[in-house]
Parts: C-alpha cells; sequence; structure tokens
C-alpha cells in the first residue's frame, strides 16, 4: 500500500493506520482501544509508529495489532 491508499481510510469506521511501515486496518478494534479510540483515530489515515511505540503499550501489544495487518508500505 501507499501513504495515499491509507490516508483514504481516515475515518472511524474505515480506520487504517501505518506502524513500523507495516499497514493496519483497526477498524474493528478502534472502539475497544483499552486507551480510548481517540487515541487511534487521532492517527487515522496516517503513521502511528510513535504513538504505538510509546511506554504506555506492553509487548503483548504486538501481537494484538498482527491480526490487523493487511500489508506493507510501498
Amino acid at each position: 500500500y501507499s501513504r495515499e491508499d491509507v490516508a483514504k481510510h481516515a475515518a472511524r469506521d474505515d480506520l487504517w493506520v501505518i506502524i513500523d511501515g507495516k499497514v493496519y486496518d483497526l477498524t474493528e478494534y478502534v472502539d475497544e482501544h483499552p486507551g480510548g479510540a481517540d487515541a487511534i483515530a487521532r492517527n487515522a489515515g496516517g503513521d502511528a509508529t510513535t504513538g504505538f511505540n510509546g511506554p504506555q503499550h506492553p509487548s503483548r501489544v504486538f501481537d494484538i495489532v498482527d491480526d490487523y495487518l493487511i500489508g506493507a508500505l510501498k
């Protein structure tokens, strides 16, 4: 996927993000996020790497998002 492809999915009901060069469709997860939906929604359609790799996330979060991986950034 390109950054332009990801940018087309910037709504809470159609939410893609980039994390470490991978593309994730978090549409089904956004309302389940323990930190609140806004924490994910603010990066909708863009790069969420900085927020994702912050100290607030336990290591198991990597396993959770892998379920939503849809591809790699070109």
